[in-house]
């Protein structure tokens, strides 16, 4: 733990300043923009009322039910409609193909655009799901390209790529296509957002860590509210992603200043890099750094800890053994590979840490979008409840500043999931017609589950060791995309059949989040841990020998070198 001190030291030495802002800036900016996207199907595909259209001197399915006010109600069916039958003098049902949609909310959505109505309802769902889908796939790839080539340059190919698919998405006039580009932008969504989101906080002192968390994902009730209001002034689904879209892409400049995080760099041993980063922010931060003798010692010495332990040993060793056989170099490789694949899982305290995160994930998930996009069962307004979700969600962020800052991360976590979970169950027993009642327990809901959503990011950064932080978050996702394919499902298609499961669903769900969250270390005022090692608190030897398997002892290292020599001369032979 000794040279992870040091670092965070070093990062207290440094301040906050300019060039923190810097990456909290551009980071918080890109996650407000974001909002629109993950959040379009409220607005792009709504449910609409249509009437069906049958063809001429057809009929509509009409259905009579019977009312406990001694009266009978007739409703129409928008989906099949009666044809006569000349052969047995009946009526034969058939699917309705042709609709008349109310445009008095919206002028154009992929919903009327492409009758995304009764057999083909499923469709709006899985386009949020899609999106959802595309970030499930592309976060443990951004967590490997993150932790393998660093976090500026994966943030960099993910908003050029993102803006560029989301700008094009907007003049597509197929829907595969539309669905396909959907896919491929959610794909790039954690490149994006959680790479930016790790790299601020990498860069970050460690009293300030709990704050910058928070302002970095502050943006996003700014943004909730933002979609709301310009949806309400624009309501063809193709401007309005376009409108919100191209402001994205006037931040991108700013790439070109954006620096590397300077623990990344020591990890991989780019020395000169850090040194190079390190000065820079001592001159926006208008600090003095210490001696450039003693920042290398202190590099080479969190280097050579890392490798004393085991843990970088493969990265190097496996590169500069140039007379092995091809064959050897790629069972190593693959085997590399797969070891890398599930080193979350390698050792006990990780492996608690990274299981009980990825069901937190998923849960919390599962309830944010479930309520974001209830928005018909919730409001009659789909704007104004937009709007409010925003404005339910900055108390959150406010509030949540103070509590982790003081009461750490794990209580307030706990509290706040118990909260949202009593709240949103008792939606399930309101009745339907007191839409007031619902709306301010359903804002209430959004408000604590968001509160707990924060700091959750906030929670997992910590716990993650940086070798392994951006792939932790990475797995995270993955559960936490599920639980957001999921939701729209909930919400569209089992809550008309049973108004009030998707409460009692996100509810309970929320109750279970706090109670796993039990299991949690607390992580105020700690080191953030830079090897699995510090994580587990345990010495070199017995981190290698868990990590490594049947590596030998660093003492042993000559007599190791000198039996490798002669298996090699065998394979040679």
């Amino acid at each position: 733990m000794v040279t992870t001190d040091k670092f965070d030291d070093l990062l207290t030495k440094l301040s906050t300043g300019w060039w923190n802002a810097m990456f909290i800036f551009s980071t918080g900016y890109w996650h407000m923009i974001l909002v629109s996207n993950i959040l379009s199907m409220t607005f792009v595909a709504p449910a609409l009322y249509h009437t069906c259209v049958p063809p001429d001197n057809e009929y509509t399915l009409t259905s009579t039910t019977f009312n406990p006010i001694d009266s009978n109600t007739t409703t129409v069916n928008n989906c099949r409609y009666y044809t006569n039958d000349t052969e047995g003098g009946g009526f034969e049902e058939k699917a309705c193909s042709d609709w008349i949609y109310d445009n008095s909310t919206y002028t154009l959505t992929l919903t009327s655009q492409f009758d995304l109505v009764c057999s083909r309802e499923y469709i709006r769902p899985t386009y949020h799901s899609l999106y959802m889908f595309g970030s499930f796939v592309g976060a443990p790839i951004n967590g490997l390209t993150s932790d393998r080539f660093g976090r500026k340059t994966t943030l960099s190919l993910g908003v050029l790529t993102y803006f560029f698919i989301a700008i094009s998405s907007c003049w597509l006039t197929s829907l595969p296509a539309i669905l396909t580009f959907r896919f491929i932008l959610g794909f790039f969504h954690p490149f994006v957002l959680h790479t930016g989101y790790s790299l601020a906080l990498e860069v970050c002192e460690p009293k300030y860590r709990s704050i910058v968390g928070v302002l970095a994902s502050f943006p996003w009730a700014i943004g909730t509210m933002i979609w709301g209001g310009v949806a309400y002034l624009i309501r063809d689904w193709r401007w309005l992603q376009l409108a919100i879209d191209i402001p994205g892409l006037l931040i991108v400049p700013i790439l070109l200043i954006l620096d590397e995080s300077p623990r990344w760099l020591i990890v991989r041993g780019r020395f000169e890099k850090a040194s190079k980063t390190l000065d820079k922010a001592a001159r926006w931060n208008h600090v003095t750094l210490p001696p450039q003798e003693e920042l290398h010692s202190l590099m080479h010495a969190i280097r050579q800890e890392m490798i004393a332990r085991g843990i970088l040993m493969k990265h190097t060793h496996t590169h500069t053994q140039q007379n092995i056989c091809m064959e050897e170099a790629y069972r190593q490789k693959v085997t590399h590979f797969l070891l890398h694949l599930l080193i979350l899982f390698r050792t006990h305290k990780l492996r608690t840490i990274t299981c009980i995160l990825c069901l937190k994930f998923f849960l919390a998930s599962l309830i944010f979008y479930g309520i974001a996009l209830n928005a018909v069962n919730f409001s009659a307004n789909p704007f104004l409840y937009m709007i409010l979700s925003g404005v339910a969600e900055v108390p959150a962020y406010v509030v949540s500043v103070p509590i982790v800052a003081r009461c750490g991360r794990k209580w307030p976590s706990i509290v706040f999931y118990f909260l949202s979970g009593v709240v949103i169950v008792a939606v399930a027993f309101i009745p339907s017609d007191m839409k007031v009642m619902v709306l301010v327990l359903a804002l209430m809901g959004r408000m604590c589950i968001t509160a707990a959503d924060v700091i959750l990011y906030l929670y997992c950064v910590e716990l993650f060791p940086t070798e392994v932080r951006l792939q932790g978050l990475g797995y995270c996702t993955i559960f936490s995309r599920t639980g957001s394919m999921i939701s729209p499902f909930v919400t569209e298609l089992l809550g008309p059949v049973y108004p009030s499961a998707p409460s009692l669903v996100f509810g309970l769900g929320a109750l279970v989040a706090g109670l796993a969250t039990l299991q949690l270390p607390e992580t105020l005022n700690r080191k953030l841990p830079d090897t699995i090692a510090d994580l587990e608190n345990k010495s070199s030897e017995l981190i290698r020998l868990e990590n490594c398997g049947t590596e030998k002892l660093e003492e042993e290292g000559e007599e190791v070198m000198e039996d490798e020599e002669s298996k090699l001369a065998k394979l040679r032979t």
